[in-house]
């Protein structure tokens, strides 16, 4: 096995800290993006996801070129890292580009790549690069011939992280449906902080945000994450953007067993799985940042506020977000015919609806926010109708 690299505060940074790397593929609420110009920007986003869906089912339907495949994958990173030192190329790198992955449908069954080695290339700081650099500059080129080549690319390695989290939940019990409250601490400019105070004052259901194909890291430790802010209290802003400090506060559910039962009743054919938020403490090289990596996370942002907190001298921007870990990516959806994997599609999709706007009129209700707890009612109607007229 590779060597494991020391800890150190520059890779704690990057990891959990890190915005630069990821907010070029997130989606942002309803009509209004933000200043910051992403890859699902305006009137791209439909043509984009459309793109980003047919590579999926590319991917999917072409499993048995595997070898193929991972060629690719390993053509287009020797581009992206072209005169690179060997020494400075990630450890767990080669091991994932000479793996042979696959979903793990046997209880207790052991995968032939037994280290999980894109999880553990995530977690480590050079790793952590390398794959939000594949990610991103797949999507950076107008020439659509080649965009499509690399976002086949990027799905592919995303996949193969897919297979790692589901097989690691799979063998690992204690991993498996995580709930709770993680934390993330990021330093914004004034522009970045308003981007996010003008999505907070949006109406409830234009209120979200997600990274559809990308993963970001958050902790259990809220110590942890306030790590992002140590010295920041006495910087000061003479000749110096204003930088802000910023804690995301993450709900973690699970889609509640009445809407997941309606599911598989309905498909039973269909994996459900809660790879989207998953405990890889014992995966890291950083095992003591207690971490859970979040897959292509959707989050409902519920409420954003200034908050004191011990050891801090000035106030703390806080957001707090709602997230459910179930997802039913999983190749199951390719046996179901074009009519029904839409129908499971909508009915999924209505259910986690409903599921997040219970949890988010708990949370409006806790922080005393009246009025908002009439719209994650109404977003709750909404939804429960939607359910009646879904042809199901």
């Amino acid at each position: 096995m590779p060597e494991q690299p020391q800890q150190n505060v520059a890779t704690y940074t990057n990891r959990f800290g890190d915005w630069d790397s990821m907010h070029y593929l997130c989606v942002f609420g309803k009509n209004r993006p933000p200043r910051s110009q992403t890859f699902y920007n305006g009137e791209t986003l439909s043509a984009r996801m459309t793109a980003i869906r047919e590579a999926i089912t590319y991917i999917r339907e072409n499993w048995k070129d595997y070898a193929v495949l991972m060629a690719d994958l390993r053509s287009y990173i020797r581009e992206l890292t072209m005169g690179a030192d060997d020494l400075n190329l990630p450890p767990y790198l080669p091991i994932v580009l000479t793996s042979i992955k696959a979903w793990d449908l046997e209880l207790n069954a052991v995968p032939d790549d037994e280290n999980l080695s894109v999880i553990r290339l995530y977690t480590s700081q050079v790793g952590y690069n390398q794959i939000f650099r594949i990610i991103n500059q797949a999507f950076r080129t107008d020439n659509v011939v080649e965009q499509e080549r690399r976002v086949r690319c990027a799905v592919f390695l995303i996949e193969l992280l897919n297979i790692d989290l589901f097989n690691y939940t799979l063998r690992t019990p204690r991993t498996h449906n995580f709930r709770g409250i993680v934390y993330r601490g990021v330093i914004f400019s004034d522009d970045q902080l308003q981007d996010f105070k003008d999505l907070a004052a949006r109406p409830v259901a234009e209120r979200f945000w997600a990274i559809p194909l990308a993963m970001m890291s958050a902790t259990t430790s809220r110590a942890v994450a306030l790590k992002e802010f140590a010295g920041l209290d006495k910087m000061t802003d003479t000749g110096m953007v204003a930088r802000h400090s910023f804690l995301w506060r993450i709900h973690i559910v699970d889609l509640f067993p009445r809407y997941l039962k309606v599911y598989r009743e309905r498909f039973p054919s269909s994996v459900v799985s809660t790879i989207c938020a998953v405990p890889i403490r014992e995966l890291s090289d950083f095992a003591d940042e207690d971490e859970v990596l979040l897959r292509g996370p959707f989050f409902q942002l519920v409420c954003m506020r200034e908050e004191f907190l011990e050891g801090h001298e000035n106030a703390i921007h806080v957001m707090d977000l709602v997230m459910l870990n179930t997802n039913r990516d999983h190749p199951s959806t390719m046996q179901l015919s074009k009519t029904e994997g839409e129908k499971a599609r909508q009915l999924f999709a209505c259910l986690v609806g409903m599921c997040r706007a219970e949890v988010c009129k708990e949370l409006a209700q806790f922080y005393n926010l009246e009025g908002e707890i009439v719209q994650h009612e109404e977003m709750y109607r909404a939804g429960a109708a939607r359910l009646a007229s879904l042809d199901i």
